[in-house]
């Protein structure tokens, strides 16, 4: 009894698995910053690699089935939550698959060129032993080795019926760079009762120089690094193709016209491959990843994978397991939904859960004309000079204010033409002018609009007014340091263009290139106010040279054209055309603002907007100008935070008052609230669907658009649980996510996506995985509540205890499906990685942060099992502490660790000093809580 007691507990207990679920998570988290501080491979070596972490695995695997065991879940017949745990145990069984038995490669075919070579990505020993009078031999070791390997195993082969013994005395890395894997390996190599003393260089992903030494005779050569396969097969390269967004030099697809031949090199079938669209022969996938820079040779990734097809099984059981488990009567959902009903909570609309699913030009020094600077001093001897002097400045500036009064006063309400007429920015996407300047103006005033103008009305200014814009105080500065630099006063936010360049040219100049040698972490708020002035100073100069107004489209041909370079055109009609418009335009604006006659520059438009409607297919449809137009100006995202906020908070003041009054709500004031929520969700959806018909790909691109997402998803989640408390839980959450989206360090502005970002997949992974989000940050505030709740229990106010009961069901049920959602959201980005680029799971730092969360949530969802006491205060902390891991995948991936997710690229932006006091205040909430922590949850 006492041997199966034991096994019952290290092979199905609850105990075993939670820790061991912590362990492993811990493990992962370890690696991602291994990895991003020292390199892939030592996180191969120290982690990923590792036999504890392959036995961690099966341990995890053998725990899963003893837990469905000693749980008696077959005898209870709960059939769906079998099924969808054993989803689990086939996903690890072909994730192991694929680890022990599969490859991944590379091949590089230039044009015309017939190929049946793949480089490995794997790391090799490659033998090469030479002997007179006998053929060669050959062998490949795969090799583990690595400067961070503490175990150098020992390997022995025959060779021509002799041992040859290979033993790894050290290996050090070559460079402190951490993305060069160059190493220097000392091989201790006996054969014949001879040894000889190999150094390597060589690596992960090098290819290595042979080393060789002879043995009586026997020359035997060894390389450490990737090595050759030939395949049964070839590939013929016929043509490779790249096309570019329309104006730019940015990737928008490229693909291989392919011919796949036999081992006679005849045609077996051609075959196209591009991005998203693989070809699959012979046991073998290959992927377009990239191309030669001349781009007549293309870059094929390779992957063999025999455990593909069990880990897609596994995947298509987890989902319909989620699924099944959001229906199953027996299920802890359901049973929470009876819970809270019982309760006279408001139950769940289930349905409705399962329906959601720069360009850098630098200023030139001294080639910038300053018309309008300020005079240089005077001596005092010269005092009729300078009295001179002075009174051209003052004539000048009266000139400036005049025309800013008169631009201001009668441009207002005339401008719409203006802000109809199409441009091509520098990533090549075409655009309402009035996008380009909400966009540039913010970027240079950090405000909307300026002295009163709007955004169209400030920029056509700097176009067609430069000499008078360039002595106006507009662009932002954030440190008195740099204005002192700069020689205005420290206490003046905002500086001229011309105040940026003094006798000897820009005086930024040594700043931004001494700053651009330092890593982005070592960078002082100096150094970032410098680089962001630098970048506002390159667009006015883009604004001030007609650069920025790429306007006339050049014929058969997807450019487009500034006014300058549309002058210069080899067309002599664009020339003409260009020419013509742009003195009509001049002469119209002036008269415009001078006498309030538009009707000049309101024909000219019209003249412009045909031409580019003749010469170029890239027009936009009216609809579409008129929606981006309004996208603008409504701002709809923007407008609902303080709402949100404000909904979230009267309704939390609301709650804690009927609490203590022990009685619920009025119904009315429940359904005004959710009412109102249900508005601003509307509106709220509305947006997103129209920043999806801009920007022509769905509205979670980028980080901006994620947190409008997140923001979205959390105030759903509010509305499916329908709850006083999940309500104004997910109102606040939905508003200060909408707070952080427009701090200032997301960028709003609608982008191309590249070309690996184009898939149907992307939109399926990101919708789910994002929304997931939005519930397990609604899970945190809950929990927050649910503390705060604990600390003002009373034996006086005993309400109290059911309302944090209640609290608790809602958590969990929300928990439930944001578990889900991030479950199935991360493992369908694993699909959307292998259809892309031929691998489903590669360790990447926000892959293994998905998972990590998923592991956190598994835990808090089971620590039931272990049957706290007071499992209601452990549940609720647990769900405050847990939303780190999604903070943690979410921000933290993204601009502190290095992977394709990263925008920061490892580089780490500092972190900000309230997230010290926002952590610290919640382990004080849950160590205040904790005091009146012992209240046991009723049986569910």
């Amino acid at each position: 009894m006492q041997l199966r007691a034991f096994l019952g507990f290290f092979l199905g207990s609850f105990w075993a698995a939670i820790p061991v679920m912590i362990t492993y998570a811990t493990a992962c988290a370890l690696a991602t910053f291994i990895e991003n501080d020292y390199g892939t491979p030592a996180a191969q070596a120290v982690v990923y690699h590792t036999w504890w972490f392959n036995a961690l695995h099966a341990y995890l695997l053998v725990l899963i089935l003893g837990s469905l065991i000693t749980s008696k879940a077959f005898q209870r017949k709960r059939w769906v939550s079998i099924f969808f745990h054993l989803s689990f145990v086939v996903i690890i069984v072909g994730a192991g698959i694929t680890r022990f038995f599969g490859f991944e490669a590379t091949m590089h075919i230039r044009e015309a060129a017939t190929s049946n070579s793949i480089t490995t990505s794997d790391t090799y020993l490659n033998i090469q032993v030479s002997k007179p009078d006998v053929p060669p031999f050959y062998t490949a070791l795969k090799s583990e080795l690595s400067p961070f390997s503490r175990h150098l195993p020992i390997e022995r082969i025959q060779v021509y019926n002799q041992p040859l013994i290979l033993e790894p005395l050290s290996v050090r890395k070559q460079s402190a760079d951490k993305k060069d894997n160059r190493a220097l390996l000392e091989l201790k190599v006996t054969y014949g009762g001879q040894s000889r003393l190999y150094a390597i260089t060589g690596g992960p992903g090098i290819e290595g120089q042979s080393v060789s030494a002879d043995f009586s005779g026997v020359r035997i050569a060894i390389n450490w690094g990737v090595t050759t396969k030939k395949l049964p097969f070839a590939l013929k390269l016929k043509r490779f193709e790249l096309e570019r967004y329309p104006g730019s030099m940015s990737p928008s697809s490229y693909a291989s016209e392919v011919e796949i031949l036999d081992d006679q090199g005849k045609l077996i079938k051609p075959y196209r491959i591009f991005m998203n669209h693989v070809l699959d022969y012979g046991g073998y996938r290959f992927f377009q990843t990239s191309y030669d820079r001349d781009e007549k040779g293309t870059i094929l990734s390779v992957n063999k994978d025999p455990g593909k097809t069990i880990t897609y099984i596994g995947y298509a059981g987890l989902i319909l397991g989620a699924i099944a488990l959001l229906f199953s009567r027996s299920g802890r959902f359901q049973r929470l939904s009876l819970f809270l009903k019982s309760q006279k909570i408001t139950g769940l609309l289930l349905a409705c859960a399962l329906g959601f699913g720069g360009v850098h030009l630098r200023a030139q020094e001294g080639k910038i004309d300053m018309h309008g600077g300020k005079s240089a001093p005077t001596p005092l001897n010269d005092m009729g000079k300078a009295a001179l002097e002075q009174q051209k400045v003052a004539a000048h500036n009266a000139g400036i204010i005049t025309r800013m009064k008169n631009l201001k006063a009668h441009s207002k309400g005339q401008l719409r033409l203006f802000q109809r007429l199409q441009v091509q920015g520098f990533d090549g996407r075409i655009k309402p002018l009035d996008t380009l300047s909400m966009d540039l103006i913010h970027k240079i005033t950090k405000q909307d609009g300026f002295k009163g103008m709007d955004n169209i009305q400030v920029m056509l200014g700097l176009m067609l007014y430069p000499d008078d814009y360039k002595s106006i105080k507009m662009i932002y500065t954030s440190t008195p340091k740099l204005r002192q630099i700069l020689g205005v006063p420290k206490n003046q936010a905002r500086v001229a263009f011309i105040d940026i360049f003094g006798p000897h040219g820009y005086k930024l100049q040594n700043y931004v290139e001494e700053i651009n040698q330092k890593s982005p972490k070592d960078r002082d708020e100096f150094d970032k106010d410098v680089l962001r002035v630098d970048e506002r100073v390159n667009w006015m100069y883009t604004i001030f040279s007609g650069a920025i107004l790429k306007v006339f489209p050049e014929k058969h041909s997807t450019t487009w054209l500034s006014p300058a370079d549309a002058l210069k055109s080899t067309d002599a009609d664009l020339a003409k055309t260009a020419k013509d418009i742009l003195r009509d335009l001049f002469t119209g604006f002036d008269a415009g603002v001078d006498s309030n006659q538009w009707t000049e520059v309101n024909r000219t438009l019209e003249a412009l907007g045909a031409y580019q409607r003749a010469h170029s297919s890239l027009t936009l449809s009216p609809s579409k100008v008129d929606a981006e137009i309004f996208l603008n100006h409504s701002n709809f995202f923007n407008m609902l935070t303080l709402p949100y906020i404000v909904l979230g908070l009267l309704l939390l003041v609301v709650v804690l008052s009927a609490t203590f009054q022990n009685k619920p709500p009025k119904a009315w004031v429940h359904w005004g609230f959710y009412g109102a929520l249900l508005l601003c969700a509307l509106a709220h959806t509305a947006g997103l669907l129209l920043r999806w018909y801009v920007s022509e790909h769905s509205p979670w691109s980028n980080a901006y658009e994620s947190m409008l997402y997140i923001a979205w998803a959390a105030i759903i989640a509010g509305l499916i649980l329908r709850s006083n408390l999940a309500l104004c839980a997910s109102s606040f959450l939905g508003g200060i996510s909408l707070f952080v989206a427009h701090l200032g360090f997301m960028d709003p502005q609608i982008g191309n996506l590249v070309p690996v970002l184009k898939s149907y997949w992307l939109n399926i992974h990101v919708s789910i995985i994002t929304a997931s989000y939005g519930f397990l940050g609604l899970c945190f505030i809950l929990g927050v509540l649910t503390l705060l709740l604990f600390v003002l229990r009373s034996p006086k106010r005993p309400n109290i205890d059911s309302t944090i009961c209640s609290l608790s069901a809602i958590n969990e049920m929300g928990m439930i499906l944001g578990l889900l959602m991030l479950s199935v959201g991360n493992f369908l980005g694993g699909v959307w990685a292998n259809e892309s680029w031929g691998r489903y799971w590669g360790w990447d730092a926000k892959e293994t942060w998905a998972l990590i969360s998923i592991a956190v949530y598994a835990v808090i969802l089971h620590l039931r099992f272990l049957r706290f006491e007071f499992m209601p205060y452990v549940f609720a902390s647990a769900s405050v502490i847990g939303f780190y891991s999604i903070l943690m995948t979410y921000f933290g991936v993204n601009y502190y660790l290095s992977g394709m997710h990263s925008y920061a690229a490892g580089d780490p932006i500092p972190i900000p000093s309230f997230l010290y006091f926002f952590v610290a205040g919640t382990f004080v909430l849950i160590i205040v809580a904790g005091w009146k922590r012992r209240l046991v949850m009723p049986k569910i």
